[in-house]
């Protein structure tokens, strides 16, 4: 028992330790959003204020609702026991930490419903430099990151060495590997639909052109007129089409994705450290 009774305080610890970090990067996407966002001010300080507010009575139902989850979960974990101080320890210490991660998961609600919000709002967007953007893929990067913790330390503590050798048990670490990558992704959804829309207004009207001086140059060699410039406008038009076609429209680089496939493998060394320690203590 004495590894997965150490879960929860870690965990908690754990949690108490990034939440300032993650606060920052909200307020870095923030700060790099209010150049993007066509309103002054107020109006924009008064967004981010409405949309951020939380709930207090919210927040005290899903702290209520995980800590009422974690005392059921606690007292079923150790329902075979007769050690009353450790089962009153485990009912305590996992209603705590289900309480705060459900507290945890309201705000980052809150803060991915600020985000939409942000894009929501008429944006300037310049499909060739889309660096102001990138704000948000360090914060999807860090995201998954925290959740490769969790899961690592979940995987260290929580899971004992019988259930380690089964294979469900691998089958549940390979599904659980994906969800990193998945968070990296889904926290970036909004900023590639505002840039894919973007890049695709911008290859519509590039088309347009391109059609429009096609057809002008055709109707000037048909009439034995000269076609002055049209053909350069032309290859210049095409030239910057081909330039829109390979504009991103994902706000990450080479180096953060990286960062997120390799930290995949972190659950996978957490569960192999996990089964030599219970061999080392057998």
């Amino acid at each position: 028992y004495w590894r997965p009774s150490l879960l929860p305080p870690t965990l908690i610890v754990y949690i108490l330790v990034i939440s300032p970090i993650l606060e920052r990067m909200d307020t870095r996407v923030i700060e790099a959003f209010r150049p993007l966002v066509q309103t002054d001010d107020a109006s924009f300080n008064r967004l981010v204020s409405e949309a951020s507010r939380l709930n207090l009575a919210l927040e005290v139902l899903t702290f209520g609702l995980g800590g009422a989850f974690g005392l059921w979960f606690g007292h079923w974990w150790l329902s075979g026991g007769d050690a009353f101080w450790l089962g009153l320890y485990v009912s305590l210490s996992a209603g705590l930490m289900f309480g705060v991660l459900g507290w945890t998961f309201y705000g980052a609600i809150a803060s991915t419903r600020l985000i939409s919000e942000l894009h929501r709002q008429p944006l300037r967007i310049d499909i060739f430099d889309i660096k102001p953007f990138e704000p948000i893929g360090r914060q999807s990067v860090i995201v998954a990151l925290v959740t490769v913790g969790g899961i690592a330390l979940g995987t260290l503590f929580g899971v004992g060495r019988a259930e380690s050798v089964g294979w469900e048990y691998w089958i549940a670490q390979a599904s659980v590997m994906i969800v990193p990558i998945l968070i990296f992704f889904l926290n970036m959804r909004d900023t590639h639909r505002v840039l894919a829309e973007e890049k695709k207004r911008e290859l519509e009207a590039v088309s347009r052109d391109i059609v429009l001086a096609s057809r002008a140059l055709m109707k000037r060699r048909a009439a034995g007129e000269s076609i002055g410039t049209l053909a350069e406008e032309i290859n210049a038009l095409v030239s910057y089409e081909e330039r829109v076609q390979e504009a991103r429209t994902w706000p990450y680089n080479t180096g953060m994705l990286r960062t997120v496939v390799v930290s995949v493998i972190l659950p996978a060394g957490a569960a192999a450290a996990q089964i030599a320690l219970g061999v080392l203590l057998a």
